[in-house]
C-alpha cells in the first residue's frame, strides 16, 4: 500500500520544488529591480545624474546553443532509458529550438556585415 504512493510523492515533491525554486528566482529578481528602481528616483529627486546602463544585448548564440544541448542530453536520456525512438523524438523539439537559434543567430550576424 505505501509503495505505491512513493512514485506519485517523489513526482510531487520534485515538480513542486522546481516551482519553488523558479517562483523564488522570479520575486528575488522583482525585489532587487524595485530596490533598483527605488535608489534610481531617489538620486533623481536629489537632483544626482542618473547613468542608466547600456539595454543587454539578446544573445541568441548562447541561447541556442544551450537549447540544443538540452535537446540532444534529453532525446539521448529518453532514448536510452525506454529503448524507444518514438519517446526520444520528444528531444527534438528543444533541439530543433536551438538549431532554429543559432541559424537566426547567423543570419542576424551576415545582415549587420
Amino acid at each position: 500500500m505505501v509503495g505505491q504512493w512513493i512514485p506519485i510523492v517523489a513526482i510531487v515533491l520534485s515538480v513542486g520544488g522546481f516551482f519553488t525554486v523558479v517562483i523564488f528566482a522570479l520575486y528575488y529578481n522583482y525585489l532587487k529591480r524595485q530596490s533598483q528602481s527605488r535608489e534610481i528616483l531617489a538620486a533623481i529627486e536629489k537632483g544626482i545624474e542618473v547613468p542608466f546602463p547600456p539595454p543587454r544585448k539578446y544573445n541568441r548564440r548562447s541561447q541556442g546553443i544551450f537549447w540544443s544541448a538540452i535537446g540532444l542530453a534529453l532525446a539521448i536520456a529518453l532514448g536510452v532509458s525506454t529503448g524507444r525512438v518514438q519517446v526520444a523524438v520528444w528531444g527534438l523539439l528543444p533541439l530543433a529550438a536551438g538549431v532554429a537559434s543559432l541559424l537566426i543567430s547567423r543570419s542576424e550576424k551576415s545582415d549587420d556585415s
